[in-house]
Parts: C-alpha cells; structure tokens; sequence
C-alpha cells in the first residue's frame, strides 16, 4: 500500500480527457463523429466510460479537449454531463478556440492558461477513446508516493499480441526503463514474463513540471506528443514510473482501444450478451437522463445474425444482413440479402480483417451507383435506393412492422 493519501490533495488534482481524435481505422463509423462520441450500448458513448472513471474516482474538475467532428460529442456533453447539478464541473475547451491541436501534449500546451486559472497541483492527462473502468486515486497516490515526474497508466497485453502498442520496460520498483513503440518482440513485464506492459495513454504530473517541460520542448516539433517526445525525454532521466491498471473484484482488467472495426462489434457484442467484464459497483451512467434511449425498427421477416445496429439504423421487411454493423444512417430496404449484393455487386462497402461488413448511406449509395451502372450494359431490375421500399414514392420513409425497442442483435 502506499503511504500518500489523495484526499489530501482533492481539490488540486484536475482531469484532462483528451478527445478530439478520429480513429481513422474504423472508416465509415468516424465520417461524421469523433471516436470518443461512438455510440457504446442502447444510450451511451464511448467517452461516458472515462468520465464515470472520473465521477467515481471524486478528482473533481475535469477539461475535455474537442477537435475533430465535435458536434454530436458537444451535444452528448452539453445534454448528458453539464447540468447544474452534474458532477464533475466539465469544460469544454475546442481546437477551434484554443488550437489547433496538433499533437496530445501540444494540444495541453494550448490550453495552459486556462490550466492555470484552475491552479491544480497535479494534472491526470486521460483518452476519451478508450473503454475501462479505473479508480484514478491510487494512481495519483502511487505518482506522489514515488516523488515521480511522471506515472504512465499501464495494462498487462500477452506478449505475442503487445506489436501494436507503445510497450515501457520496467524495474521492480515500476521506474520506467525503455519506451518502445509497436515492438517487433515486446520486453516482458517483471511481475509477469508472458506479458508486456502496454501504454494505456494517461499520465499523471506535477502541473508546474509538465508546464515548465511543455514550455522547454514547444516549438522544437511540429507535432507535440506525449507518447513521442514527452514520455521518452523523462524515462531518459529516470523519473518516469509505470502503473498497471489492477482488474476488479478479483476479474483480469478491463481495457478496450477500440481501434478497430472488429474490437468495436466486439465489445458491442459483449455488452449485449452480458459478457463484458464490468464492476456494477463502479456505475456506468450519466448524471443526467432524457428519455428512455432510441427506438428503431425492423420490418418484418427479417433475419439478423451478428449484427450491431446503431441508433437511428432501420431495417426493412425481409432483409438478411450477417456479421456487420449498420450505421445510425442507413435504411435497408425490403428484401435485402447482404451476402447476395456482396456477390453480385463486388466489394461495396468497408469489410474488416474478421470479416465484419460496415453498412452505413454511403456505402448504400455506393451499391446503388453500382448497380444503375449495370442496368446501363445489361438492363436488370434495378436496387431500390436507400429509403424507398416496393411502390414506394422516393420522399417516403419505409413503412415498418411496430417498431420495438433494440439494442442489437
């Protein structure tokens, strides 16, 4: 156990969500929205699971840092997270006011005025786009406890599967020895050698330290990062420490990236099926509900096997769609096959490595454009477009069975 205690410094520690990226991985489902605004159930948001670590954790004040496609996640933030009455005080501080951000620890630079202004003594730098449940105040603890400068969360990865991450080598005593991003062969962790510890992206410092630093190093790159430049510079003088995300109730930690179209069906998947190692002692909400969450359709007859539907997605009568996802935009029209347009019509839309198929307008749309093109070599019976269903006028919505409420399916 450590010996330092945080309630001694409530009130100094500030939280800083960075969330302005996009996660250029997962194609269609970012096109309009930043990873951190991605639907996460029948109601939430990917970035609700970092800012219930920070309500549950009691640190206080938090900043969320906005760049790319910011309007759903302002919505979210503004209708979900900043009533009077919500807990913590967020701000929300955009690239468009502030930046642009052009780097994590560029982006903290632009802010440092406002930093400053709140006066904190610590600083917990956090990614919006990451789904966990952490208690940050052991890992402010253990940061003070160190006499650290700077304290990296960490999350043991098996070795064979660490190639993608930022790894950190580390001694007994946590202090950070090496850095080494996507490692071909990761170093292993001290306390388990089938495992790697991974960079999980959040940080703890010292505010007056991280500012002096961000003042030293700005200017000198085009892109200030933490993970590059930051992190690096102080395990090069010895005074960075690791610490490992602890799982909870006994169960191995929970951390999702999210980075990829096949991570996010399967977490979705998980959540659904109730697999999905969550601490109903540690709540998931938001301080603020409106309503009973979206009801979407599907028409009848229709058969969806492995499917993630989004918020908004609607589904005609006799349709078959199979391990895919269908974005909150699309309208899939009656009698739709996805296997038989994929084989006669070639690759239309985003397919993943595991094969999960991405239905959204805009590949509907590309689907549409292939087949008008068809029918001009070889007239056939042409796709109905996106929205319009058998005797259907082309400004008219598909008429559904009674819509029930779904979360996937």
């Amino acid at each position: 156990m450590v010996s330092a205690n945080i309630e001694g410094h409530a009130g100094t520690v500030l939280s800083i969500i960075l969330a302005g990226g996009r996660g250029s991985r997962l194609h269609d489902l970012t096109d309009h929205k930043a990873k951190p605004a991605l639907p996460i159930g029948p109601h939430g948001r990917l970035i609700d699971y970092t800012l219930a670590n920070v309500v549950n954790s009691r640190l206080g004040e938090t900043m969320v840092l906005t760049q790319y496609q910011p309007d759903t996640l302002h919505r979210h933030l503004l209708d979900s997270w900043q009533a009077e009455t919500a807990q913590p005080a967020i701000s929300i501080l955009d690239g468009a006011d502030f930046g642009p951000y052009e780097g994590t620890a560029a982006a903290v630079a632009c802010i440092a005025d406002e930093i400053d202004l709140v006066a904190p003594r610590h600083v917990v730098i956090l990614a919006g786009d990451h789904l966990y449940q952490m208690d940050y105040r052991p890992f402010v603890e253990r940061h003070i406890a160190a006499r650290a400068e700077v304290t990296v969360g960490v999350v043991h990865v098996p070795r064979d599967q660490a190639s993608g991450f930022g790894v950190l080598e580390a001694d007994a005593d946590h202090r950070i020895t090496a850095f080494v991003e996507k490692p071909v062969i990761a170093p292993a962790a001290p306390d388990r050698p089938d495992h790697a510890l991974a960079s999980m992206g959040i940080y703890v410092f010292e505010w007056s330290l991280l500012r002096d630093l961000l003042k030293e190093i700005e200017g000198t790159v085009a892109d200030l990062d933490f993970g590059k430049h930051i992190i690096p510079a102080l395990v090069s003088c010895g005074t960075a420490y690791a610490y490992a995300l602890p799982g909870r109730q006994g169960r191995e930690p929970l951390w999702q990236d999210l980075g990829t179209l096949d991570a996010y069906h399967a977490v979705q998947r998980h959540l659904l099926d109730g697999s999905l190692a969550l601490d109903p002692a540690w709540p998931v909400e938001h301080p603020v509900h409106h309503g009973v969450g979206d009801r979407r359709a599907i028409g009848f007859g229709s058969t969806l096997r492995n499917v993630v539907l989004l918020p908004g997605a609607r589904i005609g009568r006799a349709v078959t769609i199979s391990n895919a996802i269908v974005l909150a935009d699309a309208v899939i029209p009656d009698g739709f096959d996805l296997d038989a347009e994929l084989a006669e019509s070639g690759k239309w839309c985003t397919i993943s490595e595991g094969g999960i198929r991405v239905i959204s307008a805009r590949a509907l749309q590309r689907l549409a454009s292939r087949r008008r093109r068809a029918n001009e070599v070889a007239p056939i019976k042409a796709i109905q477009q996106p929205g319009q269903m058998t005797g259907q006028k082309p400004d008219q919505r598909p008429r559904m069975a009674e819509a029930m409420p779904v979360s996937f399916f």
